[in-house]
């Protein structure tokens, strides 16, 4: 499970439609729904709120959640298509929310539910330097990827390092809607090697990293998962979900960012550059099929 400060649980938010304009619970930063034109986050889909919310209880009757998860089919969905690939390697076909349950256990199921209310609350912008498929392209090298290094170096929290890679680009779509010039800003990343987050911070005085920050708070995301989202880019040598952090470097365009993610897996998680020059390699397949499902 994603660590939190307390042992209470505050549940996801469950409401239809729109998060309030309010600054989030236990967030200190800009306020994004004024500096985003009254941009009003959308919540996650009911149902996933409702199971997360239930996830929280140690003693839960995973077919309770299940039945709350089967609720939405859209949900429910791409959950058996995402338990039914290659990174969770079931013995045989997963038919039921119930079976994939089962099959991940509480922690893994948070962690997938957490991804999927994320996927499918983000918006869909048309913006210049914004690229769908190139987007999820990206996050899922670094689900994957991350997911593979924690087998190795972290192999109780796998399932955690998966989500915090897959979701720690999400406050850039929302940008991208909304944000003014965010376009010129991505395409002037996407054909540089200036780093995004300088980028960002030159233009606006803040990053993508603290708008995905907001965004976990909003939607009452773990602490622990909300701490490194908002500062993933970080150079301090933070302790949690490490391969998460590792994989940050890597771009939507180019390999570039693969050698810093060599460089900081040798230098972080003592992983020879052959080794994680491996692991990227064996990563991509999945990677590809992960993508796939994402769009």
């Amino acid at each position: 499970m994603f660590r939190r400060s307390s042992s209470k649980r505050p549940k996801p938010a469950v409401s239809a439609g729109a998060t309030s304009l309010s600054q989030p619970s236990g967030f200190e930063g800009p306020d994004f729904s004024a500096i985003l034109g009254g941009y009003e986050l959308p919540c996650f889909p009911r149902a996933v709120a409702h199971a997360l919310a239930q996830l929280a209880d140690p003693d839960v009757d995973m077919l309770a959640v299940s039945t709350v998860v089967e609720g939405d089919p859209g949900a429910t969905i791409r959950l058996l298509r995402l338990v039914n690939t290659a990174s969770f390697s079931p013995r045989s076909k997963v038919t039921s929310v119930h079976q994939g349950a089962v099959l991940l256990g509480r922690n893994q199921l948070e962690s997938l539910l957490i991804s999927i209310g994320a996927h499918n609350a983000l918006p869909d912008p048309v913006c210049e330097g914004f690229e769908k498929d190139r987007f999820w392209m990206a996050a899922a090298r670094r689900a994957v990827l991350a997911r593979t290094i924690a087998e190795r170096t972290d192999p109780t929290r796998t399932s955690e390092n998966f989500t915090a890679a897959l979701l720690q680009d999400m406050g850039i779509p929302v940008l991208a809607l909304r944000a003014h010039r965010y376009g010129e800003v991505l395409s002037q990343w996407h054909n540089s090697t200036a780093e995004l987050v300088d980028l960002e911070t030159a233009s606006y005085g803040w990053h993508h990293g603290t708008v995905a920050g907001w965004m976990g708070a909003s939607w009452a995301f773990p602490e622990e998962f909300i701490s490194f989202i908002g500062d993933h880019h970080s150079e301090e040598d933070l302790e949690h979900l490490l391969p998460a952090r590792v994989v940050s470097p890597i771009r939507e365009v180019g390999t570039a960012g693969d050698e810093e993610v060599i460089e900081q897996a040798s230098a972080r998680l003592n992983l020879s550059s052959d080794e994680t020059h491996g692991l990227i390699k064996e990563s991509a397949g999945e990677a590809a099929q992960l993508a796939h499902l994402l769009n």
